[in-house]
């Protein structure tokens, strides 16, 4: 027994507070993303839909913003069909909840210790991130959605996409719209959090990077030695 409370036992001050870090970031996930995922996430939904209204216009998209069957959105484009009727491209309620997930994220790393001393500054610049974020992030992903119908050679499956009345997209801007679809549902809310968490709270990077930026013991000397 004695032998694994010996593997087990931090062995720096450094190696402990990682230790505590993880342990209450990952005890606050537990919590909080079930919590997010079916309550939290539509909330935040419902209070950014007017407001994504205005920002996707920006980016050639009409603004009008329509609940599917699924609890997603039907996102209004200026595209007609073969049929000649408005397309509307959808945007499943997993693709908003997906691209909502900095916020239990962020909130996950900043009750873990050490923590922040302006926590309510914390909580504004979280709240101003993730919904900025999600305002960029549906904007790609639904011109990444459409790209491969307006760009055929992108489509995963041929014939797979809707037949849209239009001209391609420029290919560096097709391949921006699905770089961005990618990052929004997959890398962006994460690499949110995190870069959020790092600059709200110097100390607990500072704590968790263990002086990683100190001069190391019998560097080099100082020039007037």
């Amino acid at each position: 027994m004695s032998g694994w409370r010996d593997m087990l036992r931090a062995r720096t001050n450094e190696e402990a507070a990682r230790r505590r870090f993880g342990l209450w970031a990952l005890c606050a996930l537990v919590v909080l993303l079930p919590l997010w995922w079916w309550v939290g996430a539509d909330l935040a939904a419902a209070v950014l839909r007017p407001i994504t209204g205005l920002f996707v216009r920006l980016f050639g998209l009409t603004g009008e913003i329509r609940t599917a069957s699924d609890g997603g959105w039907l996102m209004g484009t200026r595209l007609p069909t073969a049929s000649g009727e408005p397309y509307f491209q959808p945007l499943s309620h997993e693709m908003i909840r997906r691209m909502l997930l900095t916020a239990p994220l962020l909130a996950a790393f900043l009750i873990a210790p050490p923590r922040t001393v302006r926590p309510w500054r914390a909580l504004g610049v979280g709240v101003l991130v993730t919904a900025g974020l999600f305002l960029v992030s549906a904007t790609a992903v639904t011109w990444g959605e459409i790209a491969p119908m307006l760009n055929p050679a992108l489509a995963p499956e041929p014939g797979a996409a809707a037949s849209l009345v239009g001209q391609p997209l420029n290919p560096v801007a097709a391949q921006v719209a699905l770089l961005g679809r990618y990052l929004g549902l997959s890398v962006g809310p994460l690499a949110a959090a995190i870069t959020t968490w790092a600059v709200l709270n110097p100390a607990g990077r500072e704590a968790l990077l263990g002086g990683l930026d100190e001069t190391p013991a019998g560097g080099a000397p100082d020039a007037g030695a």
